[in-house]
């Protein structure tokens, strides 16, 4: 579908916004930018002007409310022979910005890259919002618990000490102390790592001055658990950082792990980090930069012709700087000759993130690969364009998109009818990657192991963002929760507290769903099925014109030929059976032609043999179920 462009437009009042709003969608961007006084705050590409306004999204500011010193740039004319050029509506002297307004001549100037740009400077402009609203806390004199990935975090906290006017302290991971000089005859005393460091702590807490904050940049790997499986380590680190609550903390958490929440206590404040936001302040801290902008050098723009700034975002937004500079350099690489396409890019960008996490894969189903199911392929269609942005949203309420559509499906209904394939084909469709967890594979006997699992699997998709997560035997994990007080009840239900958790947290900028498959729907907690979460939908066994359709499918993928009236007999024959049996039916009789010796020709007899030993198989299967 069209993608909507967003169009940055100066109005000299609401009057003059209405009477552009008010016009016929087929007027192009040019013309309808000539019927008044209008302006723009960045430059029009030469390829916009010939769009139809409902190809744009319209970003209307007003004149009087924009800073003196803003620049505007007057629209190009509108072409075609009853639109001559020459002075006309704002494009001459008639429409000259007004006083304080600085004109810039028309014509797209190359946006203002980087030459070079490493992972330390990309994460320190980023996160400068982050890094600023950190350094205000730690000025205050507050102690602050980040939330970040691993990768970002040896780049943000001196920057984060340096804008709080504090001198850091850093509780080193990896320093090794000079073991003091023992008495002769005597063993030295061996210490692991946390206790060098617990060590370590001991002497900060002591010595840590009224200007400067104490630096910790990894919290979680220090003393991770839970209240309730605190270890000695963690105890002793609980009370060296609660005695002495006047020193300021900076703090690092992963997402994917946690902190007792007793060691949490002593922070003042929390903060998230998370992915990579659409625009990012400039150095000065004025005007908004597209993500796309900052963060990609000028020869990386250049090696992709076309290369479009909110495209791009869409296939970066869950990579933090460290990953997204990672990818970019992983691009050139791959493409270090000549121009490639903005589409090249992103399928590169699209394998680079399957490679993060192991159990991600970039799919190869598309829509083209299931038969039938109009229905359901149009209702998820529809939620997929949504979340994608390739439906328009009227401008006043794009910041509703969010809630437009559910955050995941439960497809449900019997095994074999391709709720693993409907959700390959959603991950392609999205562009993005997807990993298929077994439900029963998230469970841990060890008390707030599940957890944590579902926070890694999440923490991944975020990451690897378009992501689709796959729960499959949704039930095991999401059953509904009890009352009763015994151990298997109390796990389950921290489970399923924690998917709520996970879900409710996501950020509505980041294309991520969550697609649960069950047979047993009634099963499920009722918190999960509320429309603002999980949308179900039935896939059942296929009805006549879908069977049909499979059945032509898989004879072609198979090369078997079913004409004269033999897609119609084996789709009778196949009534009641799912996609799974008909796709067995073609594979089987592709190795009997050719691995089978003598070969036996795919014919409408040999067809209907197979399907009938399939039909006594599956007999034979339920008989052994009951007896």
């Amino acid at each position: 579908m069209t993608r909507i462009r967003p169009l940055p437009v100066v109005v000299p009042d609401e009057d003059a916004l209405r009477a552009l709003r008010r016009l016929p969608g087929t007027v192009t961007v040019a013309e309808a930018l000539g019927t008044g006084p209008y302006l723009l705050l960045a430059p029009l590409r030469p390829d916009w002007a010939g769009l139809p306004l409902t190809g744009v999204r319209l970003e209307p500011a007003l004149r009087h409310e924009l800073a003196g010193n803003t620049p505007v740039y007057l629209p190009p004319p509108p072409a075609g022979p009853d639109h001559p050029p020459g002075p006309g509506p704002g494009t001459g002297s008639g429409t000259e910005p007004p006083p304080g307004l600085r004109k810039q001549p028309a014509g797209p100037p190359p946006p203002d890259r980087p030459q070079t740009l490493d992972e330390a400077t990309a994460s320190r402009i980023a996160h400068r919002a982050d890094i600023a609203r950190v350094a205000s806390l730690l000025r205050a004199g507050l102690s602050v618990l980040v939330v970040a990935e691993k990768s970002v975090v040896p780049h943000l906290w001196r920057e984060m000490a340096q804008r709080a006017a504090l001198r850091p302290a850093l509780l080193e991971q990896e320093e090794r102390e000079e073991e003091a000089e023992q008495p002769e005859g005597l063993v030295p005393v061996q210490q692991n790592q946390r206790q060098r460091l617990l060590a370590r702590l001991r002497t900060l807490t002591r010595t840590l001055k009224s200007d400067q904050v104490l630096v910790v940049q990894h919290l979680d790997l220090l003393a991770g658990g839970t209240d309730g499986t605190l270890s000695g380590e963690s105890r002793e680190l609980t009370g060296l950082v609660h005695a002495a609550p006047e020193q300021i903390l900076l703090a690092f958490v992963a997402p994917s792990l946690s902190v007792p929440e007793v060691l949490a206590e002593r922070f003042s404040a929390r903060v998230v980090i998370t992915g990579t936001p659409r625009t990012v302040p400039d150095a000065e801290g004025g005007a908004e930069v597209p993500l796309g902008v900052a963060l990609v050098t000028t020869a990386e723009a250049e090696r992709f012709p076309g290369f479009d700034a909110d495209d791009f975002y869409k296939h970066v937004a869950g990579m933090n700087p460290v990953l997204l500079r990672q990818a970019m350099r992983y691009a050139m690489d791959a493409h270090p000759e000549g121009a490639a396409t903005p589409r090249e890019l992103y399928r590169t960008i699209r394998a680079f993130k399957a490679q993060l996490a192991t159990n991600f894969e970039v799919p190869d189903v598309g829509w083209e690969d299931i038969a039938g199911y109009d229905t359901v392929k149009a209702e998820i269609q529809r939620a997929v364009d949504i979340i994608m942005g390739h439906h328009q949203v009227p401008p006043e309420y794009e910041a509703l998109r969010g809630r437009l559509i559910p955050k995941g499906f439960i497809f449900h209904g019997p095994p074999g009818t391709g709720k693993t394939l409907f959700a390959k084909a959603i991950a392609n469709r999205m562009g993005g990657t997807i990993l298929v967890v077994s439900g029963p594979e998230v469970t841990d006997k060890y008390v707030g192991e599940s957890e944590r699992r579902v926070r890694e699997i999440f923490a991944d998709a975020r990451r690897n963002a378009p992501a689709v997560i796959v729960f499959d035997e949704f039930d095991s994990i999401a059953a509904r929760r009890s009352g009763t007080n015994d151990g298997a009840s109390r796990a389950g239900n921290a489970l399923v507290a924690q998917i709520l958790t996970e879900m409710d947290g996501f950020r509505p900028d980041l294309p991520v769903l969550v697609i649960g498959t069950t047979n047993r729907l009634d099963m499920i907690d009722e918190a999960l099925l509320r429309p603002s979460r999980f949308q179900s939908i039935d896939i059942g066994l296929p009805d006549d014109e879908t069977r049909l359709a499979m059945v032509r499918l898989h004879a072609g993928k198979f090369g078997i030929d079913v004409g004269r009236g033999v897609d119609l007999l084996v789709a009778d024959a196949m009534r009641h059976r799912n996609g799974d049996d008909i796709h067995s039916v073609f594979r089987d009789a592709f190795v009997a032609e050719h691995f089978q010796d003598p070969p036996v020709p795919p014919d409408a007899e040999q067809l209907g043999r197979i399907v009938g030993r399939l039909k006594r198989s599956i007999r034979e299967r339920r008989m052994a179920g009951h007896s």
